[in-house]
């Protein structure tokens, strides 16, 4: 099986717009790239085939090179219709398996990615990991890549359960902390250990 990931990212001036209160406009990009580099190390440590952050970022992009992530640049606006482009990518090049992962997961860990990986080894065709308030969706795993439509924003996690009923389609749903985690809040940044591992 061959299971390509993509990992959409904001501009960075519109990165982390919550924290503007305790964080300035380069602080807050530089935690964006930090947490971006996080996933990418994660999927690269769990052997993922192959990984495109797509972007309408030039300079998001240019790190998602050096960073070893093949760079794709954003065409359109919103998040949907960016992993569109991303499923296209993974499509054209042969993917089995589709992986979108959000770049904002300060945690992630080489095991998580790997535990969501198993559940397509397992024939389920949809898993799906929420955040914390089980409200958006984090990751999405897809066997095949087109097996479902993306539904991201309010609600996400809910709307991809549905669907997924909807076609019947199996899904597993994985929670995990380093994927349901995700940075958004002064409170999210405060429960970092250390915060400022982040923050420089």
């Amino acid at each position: 099986m061959s299971v390509f990931a993509v990992v959409p990212v904001k501009d960075l001036r519109e990165a982390k717009s919550r924290l503007r209160s305790v964080l300035d406009p380069e602080a807050r990009a530089n935690l964006a790239l930090r947490m971006m580099d996080r996933v990418l190390s994660a999927l690269r440590g769990a052997d993922v085939d192959d990984v495109c952050v797509v972007s309408p970022d030039l300079t998001v992009l240019g790190a998602a090179s050096k960073f070893g992530a093949t760079p794709l640049l954003q065409e359109n606006r919103g998040l949907n219709p960016a992993l569109e482009e991303g499923r296209r990518w993974a499509v054209q090049r042969g993917a089995s398996a589709l992986l979108v992962l959000h770049a904002d997961l300060p945690l992630l860990e080489p095991d998580d990615v790997r535990e969501l990986l198993e559940t397509a080894e397992e024939s389920a065709p949809v898993t799906i990991s929420p955040d914390d308030a089980r409200s958006g969706t984090n990751a999405l795993l897809l066997s095949p890549p087109d097996a479902l439509s993306f539904f991201f924003g309010p609600d996400s996690f809910e709307k991809h359960l549905r669907a997924s009923r909807e076609r019947s389609l199996g899904v597993r749903v994985v929670e995990r902390p380093g994927i349901t985690f995700d940075l958004d809040t002064q409170e999210d940044l405060e429960r970092l250990s250390p915060p400022e591992s982040l923050r420089q």
